[in-house]
């Protein structure tokens, strides 16, 4: 019998050392048992309903990404924002102007369980894919496709002109399986953020506390997720080093990150000492 192997995005992520910057570098997720899948209810409920993030990419290079080849809707722009509509979530960017660094994140967003591979076509179509060293590929799917066999999910891996790790993620456990070629439309909505701390085990305590939720599959001291199939927030530790594709290296950095989310109840979470806010509004 073939020995099935456990994907994981520590594994992912680490092997891409040196296709670009890459967010949860050393994610130590630990793949557990969860038993027979319970699938998910079919109607599309997100946990995350907004995001608003930092970039210091021309916001015309932002635009021309995210409305002229992915085809979002441009809600509402600005001198230095644009605000798009992903599907039911809406995702806006601000210009970090003078702030140091170069804003970057990962972020993910829910397709149909059951296209990923026309998902991968129509991206390749319209930017480079994030290779996948072949220890992390599915042989049932393309080699571009990662296989997160403890989440009963595929993804894809692009990167945006601000270089934030964008993914595409089907997740099986959800019944919101879709007839057609992949489109726009099939972006259904923002199901992952990234929050790095240097406490781990308390920041995610104080956000499911906060949002009404449990933890994800997997959990370390230096990643939890916190959530479920419509939206995870993934608090992960700081201070390890990102890899680029030049020698360059640098630590994990703190960038400004806001998220609306649905809870069981309103209210809004902060981070002492982080540029990180959660607006909870109940469900």
């Amino acid at each position: 019998m073939k020995k099935r192997n456990l994907f994981n995005r520590r594994e992912f992520l680490e092997a891409s050392v040196g296709v670009g910057p890459v967010l949860l570098t050393h994610l130590n997720i630990r793949p557990v048992s969860a038993g027979p899948a319970s699938p998910a209810s079919e109607k599309m409920r997100p946990r995350i309903l907004e995001l608003d993030l930092a970039t210091a990419a021309p916001l015309a290079e932002m635009r021309d990404f995210y409305h002229g080849k992915l085809g979002f809707e441009l809600i509402e722009s600005g001198s230095d924002y644009l605000r798009f509509r992903a599907g039911l979530s809406e995702l806006t960017f601000r210009s970090s102007g003078s702030e140091k660094g170069a804003p970057f994140y990962h972020f993910a967003f829910n397709i149909p369980e059951n296209k990923i591979v026309e998902a991968l076509h129509w991206q390749m179509e319209r930017t480079p894919i994030i290779p996948v060293p072949e220890t992390l590929r599915d042989g049932k799917y393309s080699p571009e496709i990662v296989n997160y066999s403890h989440w009963n999910a595929h993804s894809v891996f692009f990167f945006d002109p601000a270089q934030n790790v964008v993914e595409y993620i089907a997740r099986h456990d959800l019944k919101n399986a879709r007839r057609g070629a992949f489109e726009t439309g099939d972006i259904l909505y923002a199901s992952e953020i990234g929050f790095v701390v240097d406490d781990v085990a308390l920041a995610a305590k104080q956000v499911a506390e906060a949002v009404g939720c449990a933890f994800y599959r997997g959990t370390s001291d230096v990643f939890t997720p916190v959530g479920d199939e419509h939206g995870l927030l993934l608090i992960m530790k700081r201070g390890r080093s990102l890899s680029l594709a030049s020698p360059q290296k640098k630590e994990a950095s703190v960038f400004k990150t806001r998220a609306v989310v649905q809870g069981l109840r309103s209210a809004e979470q902060s981070f002492p000492g982080f540029p990180y806010d959660i607006e909870i509004k109940a469900a």
